[in-house]
């Protein structure tokens, strides 16, 4: 039985586009990293250790498919974020199949609606919570090395009034509903792991305080990963990816002219005066002398300049 949190953190557009055009490669460098992770804890290192080597072989191999080290770096906060609480809340004897079945709902339900994951992507995610249990690591120890620690603002679960975590490990009742959700009802879970589906009827959960402090949804979610810190502009430029522009075809006289010319409309007309509002409605197509303004087009007195 597990939650994951509310808000959830939503993957950038920019990873997305990146790891769609290759997700073959982005899931042949998880695999290179998981197993530099069993190795680690094969020679006795902690499950931190094990993660940092795990990382210290996957970022090269990143960078190389074009994702810089502050990106990667960041993108893996997001996903700590979004599937550490579902590690805490999981009960602690949960197996590598319930971690994998975890990840992988928590990266589909990174995604913008509609979206699916790749397949690579969702098969190395699951195959690394199973590397994870095959490796002795439990899921509370994943839990604690997946998320940032009390009082960090990418924290994603609530604390107290005195900044003491409020969701103990293995009891999803002990989150409050307002910053928890259940897994997918068709995801990964459900069909592979219904263990972690919550009970008929759902949990107890214990009543949001009024001292309860949220995790922050803009650090969770950078409002403009473009310009953040998180350097997803450098991976937009790598990329390509330019602010689509909308080219207007425009027959006729400009645009801006015809803007102008009805704020003038609209304060003559208030004064009684003519304006040149027939702009606004003149036949383009019709250049005879003498050719009036088109009345299928008013113009509002109270427009303009008020």
């Amino acid at each position: 039985m597990t939650m994951f949190p509310m808000p959830m953190p939503q993957m950038p557009p920019e990873v997305i586009d990146m790891v769609g055009a290759n997700p073959e490669g982005f899931a042949d460098a998880m695999g290179t990293g998981m197993e530099a992770m069993t190795a680690a804890i094969a020679d006795g290192a902690s499950p931190a250790d094990a993660f940092a080597a795990m990382g210290d072989i996957m970022g090269p191999i990143m960078e190389d498919l074009g994702m810089s080290p502050e990106v990667f770096d960041a993108v893996g906060d997001m996903v700590g974020a979004a599937v550490g609480p579902a590690m805490h809340m999981a009960p602690a004897d949960a197996d590598g199949g319930d971690m994998g079945a975890m990840m992988q709902d928590g990266i589909d339900m990174m995604m913008p609606p509609g979206m699916d994951v790749p397949g690579p992507i969702m098969d190395a995610m699951g195959d690394m919570g199973q590397a994870m249990g095959d490796a002795g690591m439990g899921c509370h120890d994943v839990a604690s090395e997946f998320m940032a620690p009390p009082g960090d603002p990418m924290y994603p679960l609530p604390m107290d009034g005195e900044g003491n975590p409020v969701v103990e490990p293995g009891d999803p009742a002990t989150c409050p509903i307002e910053a928890c959700q259940p897994p997918p009802m068709d995801g990964a879970c459900a069909t592979a792991a219904p263990d972690m589906m919550p009970p008929e009827g759902g949990y107890d959960h214990i009543p949001m305080n009024d001292d309860f402090v949220m995790p922050d949804p803009d650090a969770l979610n950078p409002p403009d990963p473009a310009i953040s810190d998180g350097g997803f502009k450098e991976l937009e430029d790598s990329i390509g990816n330019e602010p689509a522009v909308a080219e207007a075809i425009q027959e006729g006289p400009n645009q801006d002219d015809i803007a102008v010319g009805a704020a003038m409309d609209g304060a003559t007309e208030q004064g009684g005066g003519v304006g040149s509002g027939a702009s606004l409605g003149q036949d383009f197509s019709n250049t005879s002398e003498g050719e009036e303004a088109n009345d299928s087009q008013d113009v509002d007195p109270s427009a303009g300049m008020g």
